[in-house]
């Protein structure tokens, strides 16, 4: 899911990073301090999963959970996950420091969008573990179309690779729906205050 520094034009990157800078400027300007254990906490999350590697066919696919992330902080996610963004890029290669703007894009938009969505009237009239298993879902779905659309766009060599990244990950897609479906359950089990927050 990561974009590498130098793939993109330099017209996408900016205008991708701009739309990021400007939400994570809100998102860190509006920060309550009561939230800051659990960004740190996602950020942690984060990172770890992307050490989750599965193989498939001649590629890996590897965990994200944005969806989660999502209904715990909304907004703040772009915080959060620019950290582990930062740290991934810094520490693992993982991306780059010129792209990060982008790949938060691609990884944060996605888990605002499953907060929003998880708030509307029509979502909380799902049964409960569907609820969950949509959040796992939607967020690997939304951060590969944005993936797909970012380098569609982008250049016109791109367009098969774009293609196939969106088939390729509906495995991922299903896989996230069940890991996020049976965390959110465990969290639900073991410490609900967190998802009774994500309801406010």
């Amino acid at each position: 899911m990561h974009i590498a520094d130098g793939v993109l034009s330099l017209e996408a990157t900016l205008a991708v990073s701009a739309v990021s800078a400007f939400a994570f400027y809100k998102a860190l300007k509006e920060l309550d301090n009561s939230m800051i254990t659990l960004a740190a906490v996602c950020s942690a999350m984060f990172f770890i999963a992307s050490f989750i590697h599965i193989p498939f066919g001649i590629t890996q696919i590897h965990l994200i959970l944005l969806g989660v992330i999502g209904i715990l902080l909304g907004l703040y996610s772009f915080v959060s996950i620019f950290i582990a963004l930062l740290l991934q890029a810094l520490l693992l290669g993982y991306g780059g420091i010129a792209s990060i703007g982008v790949n938060l894009f691609i990884m944060a938009t996605p888990a605002f969008l499953v907060y929003h969505i998880y708030h509307t009237d029509i979502f909380q009239r799902f049964n409960q573990k569907l609820q969950f298993f949509l959040v796992g879902f939607l967020g690997t779905f939304f951060a590969t179309l944005f993936l797909t659309l970012i380098l569609y766009f982008s250049k016109e060599e791109y367009e098969y690779a774009a293609l196939s990244i969106m088939a390729i990950n509906v495995i991922t897609m299903l896989i996230e729906g069940f890991v996020g479906m049976f965390l959110l359950l465990f969290i639900q089990k073991t410490y609900p205050q967190i998802l009774k927050k994500a309801h406010e």
